[in-house]
């Protein structure tokens, strides 16, 4: 299997779940994963992901601290996953957050894509790890 073919193949996964673990850095040092939505990510041409948190969550601050994070992506009906590396920051420009936006977002208590404590976040892995039966397959990105 060809890189393009292994980097489709992660795309794939990320597009088929609607949920992801993210695995970061508490401020004491010890890792911490949490489930967050994939929703930013069902539509995906390539591997630029978003995802949305809160200005005073324990999340944000652990990011802004140290931005170096997992990704986890497990889909249950097909018992596919892949595991993603990178940094994460927070997407400041404008036409992105609104461009990201969705109502549906509401629900969380944020007013719209100017809103301060609506924390739009983005991840370009820059490596991954996934298995084809008993074959590992790792790489950059």
């Amino acid at each position: 299997m060809s890189a393009n073919n292994d980097i489709q193949s992660v795309i794939d996964v990320i597009k088929s779940c609607d949920d992801v673990q993210l695995c970061t850095t508490r401020l004491d040092g010890y890792p911490e994963t949490r489930h967050v939505m994939n929703a930013m990510n069902r539509e995906i041409g390539d591997l630029e992901l978003h995802f949305l948190t809160g200005r005073e969550t324990p999340k944000f601050k652990q990011i802004q601290k140290n931005p170096k994070c997992c990704l986890y992506y497990f889909n249950p009906q097909t018992r596919y996953a892949v595991r993603l590396f990178g940094e994460i920051a927070e997407v400041a420009d404008t036409a992105t957050r609104e461009k990201m936006w969705h109502d549906d977002y509401k629900k969380f208590g944020y007013t719209g894509p100017s809103d301060t404590n609506f924390v739009l976040l983005r991840i370009r892995p820059t490596s991954y790890k996934f298995y084809v039966g008993d074959e590992m397959k790792t790489g950059l990105i």
